[in-house]
């Protein structure tokens, strides 16, 4: 009697090794093997609220201005943390803080269109 006991948890025990390593083998077809994408932290626009409307350029480089959001500046001027770091007759050259140079185009407005 013990021994027939004894074969039977001994092959239940062998039973659950083999299901153990065939189950491993398995893989669910409805989860996919590639890993979701991380994406990083959208990081705002470092231009947002800053609109170049207009420039007036003149002989000396230096004392051209720009006209952005309403309001004059020159070279060295600081916009909203940022410092202007040169104005041509075309675009301004804007300093971030962390050390960028971005430059901002002025559009041409050509007037109406027939």
């Amino acid at each position: 009697m013990k021994k027939e006991i004894f074969l039977v948890v001994i092959t239940a025990i062998l039973f659950q090794f083999i299901n153990i390593k065939t189950c491993f083998g398995l893989k669910n077809p409805f989860i996919s093997p590639f890993k979701a994408k991380q994406y990083k932290n959208r990081i705002e626009n470092p231009l947002n609220g800053i609109t170049l409307q207009a420039i007036v350029s003149s002989s000396n480089p230096n004392k051209n201005v720009a006209i952005i959001n309403d309001k004059p500046y020159y070279i060295g001027s600081k916009i909203i943390g940022k410092t202007v770091v040169g104005i041509s007759s075309r675009a301004v050259t804007i300093k971030l803080e962390n050390g960028k140079i971005v430059k901002l185009l002025l559009v041409r407005y050509e007037g109406f269109k027939k």
